[in-house]
């Protein structure tokens, strides 16, 4: 039982969204592709608040099962959406990113730029971002996706495999990952 002044609720347990913005930088840290994160759960979807440092850069992927709304709150930054570029600025507001639609950002503005992502339904989109960005954070893939060794390899294609149903990187092309992926995931575990 508890009294009044000490009851928690899981609303008073997530974190509003002025606190997240009032940050320099989100809690996730991806030194690869120069960004950081931060997450916030509402209702079935995700809330990704997403810090891109000038240079900073989210390889061209797809999502299968999960749509995203795009919006930039402060700075610039480009998007790809099925291979055509735009600018992307607050005065843009959110922008749709539907499922299986390639795309990928950029920023080269000079400056940072603070986004934010709507993604329906919420998938398991926040696991794949931090643990990619712990494996960024330990050296196992390049800037290009590609591994840095055999550790890697072997990282890349069990966590490929693992999302393939919600994140496909582009890069290697998915036919090639298709043949090579379940390959090397064998290969780890067996070894």
């Amino acid at each position: 039982m508890t009294t009044e002044g000490t009851q928690s609720t899981r609303a008073d347990a997530i974190p509003a969204e002025e606190a997240i913005l009032g940050r320099d930088r989100g809690e996730v840290e991806d030194p690869i592709h120069r960004v950081s994160y931060s997450f916030r759960h509402e209702g079935s979807d995700l809330w990704v608040f997403t810090w891109l440092e000038d240079g900073g850069h989210l390889p061209e992927h797809y999502h299968p099962s999960l749509d995203e709304h795009w919006e930039t709150l402060d700075g610039a930054a480009r998007v790809r959406l099925d291979g055509t570029w735009r600018d992307l600025a607050p005065a843009d507001g959110p922008i749709f990113v539907g499922r299986g639609v390639r795309h990928e950002l950029k920023n080269d503005s000079g400056r940072p730029a603070r986004m934010r992502t709507q993604v329906t339904p919420a998938g398991r989109l926040e696991e794949f971002l931090t643990e990619s960005a712990r494996a960024a954070r330990e050296g196992l893939y390049n800037a290009y996706n590609m591994p840095t060794g055999l550790r890697g390899a072997t990282w890349i294609a069990e966590f490929a495999l693992r999302f393939q149903d919600e994140t496909v990187m582009t890069s290697p092309p998915p036919a090639l990952q298709r043949l090579v992926l379940p390959l090397l995931a064998r290969f780890a575990r067996r070894s």
